[in-house]
C-alpha cells in the first residue's frame, strides 16, 4: 500500500515547497543506498548513530549485525528508531519502529537473500537463515521524510 504524500511546513524562512515528491522516486533512493545511518537511543536516554548496510525491500529496511552490539541492545529497550541516507540538499528521513522478534517466511528471506548478495557482491552468497535468526532486524516506517531539490518538493510520507 502506497504511503500518503504531503508538502511539508516549513518556516516561512526556508522557503514554501511546491511539488509532491512521488513515493517511487523516494522508494528508489532507499532501494539504491549502500549506508544507511540508523539511529537509536540508549536507555539512559543518549542518542546512538551508526552506520549499517541494508536492503530495502518491501517498503521496510531489512538489516542485521550482533546481538551484543549498541544498536541491537537499545531496539531491544526501545523499538524507536529513525534512518537516514543522502546529504542536505537530497535526503529521505525514516521514522519507524523495529518489531520485535519478526516472524521471516523462507519464501522472504530467500528473496533477501538475493537481494543482499545483489546489492553487496563483496560478502560473498548470503543465505535466507541470515534473515530469520535473533541477528536480523526490520524497520518498518511510520512516516518518511524526503526531498530532491530543497525546499521545493520537500514531502511527508504518513504510512497506514
Amino acid at each position: 500500500m502506497e504511503p500518503t504524500a504531503e508538502l511539508l511546513d516549513l518556516p516561512k524562512e526556508y522557503g514554501t515547497p511546491k511539488v509532491v515528491l512521488a513515493w517511487p522516486v523516494v522508494r528508489e533512493k532507499l532501494e539504491a543506498a549502500t549506508v544507511y545511518w540508523l539511529a537509536t537511543i540508549r536507555p539512559d536516554g543518549r542518542p546512538h548513530v551508526v552506520p549499517r548496510d541494508g536492503i530495502w525491500v518491501d517498503d521496510a529496511l531489512w538489516y542485521g549485525g550482533a546481538e551484543e552490539t549498541v544498536h541491537h541492545r537499545n531496539v531491544r529497550a526501545n523499538r524507536s528508531v529513525v534512518v537516514s541516507i543522502g546529504e542536505s540538499l537530497q535526503a529521505v528521513i525514516v521514522e519507524g519502529e523495529v518489531p520485535e522478534a519478526p516472524q521471516i517466511d523462507r519464501a522472504v528471506a530467500g528473496r533477501l537473500a538475493k537481494a543482499q548478495a545483489e546489492k553487496y557482491p563483496q560478502y560473498g552468497p548470503a543465505s535466507p537463515e541470515q534473515f530469520q535468526g535473533p541477528g536480523a532486524l526490520i524497520v518498518r516506517p511510520r512516516r518518511v521524510i524526503a526531498w530532491t531539490e530543497y525546499p521545493t518538493n520537500a514531502t511527508r510520507f504518513r504510512f497506514p
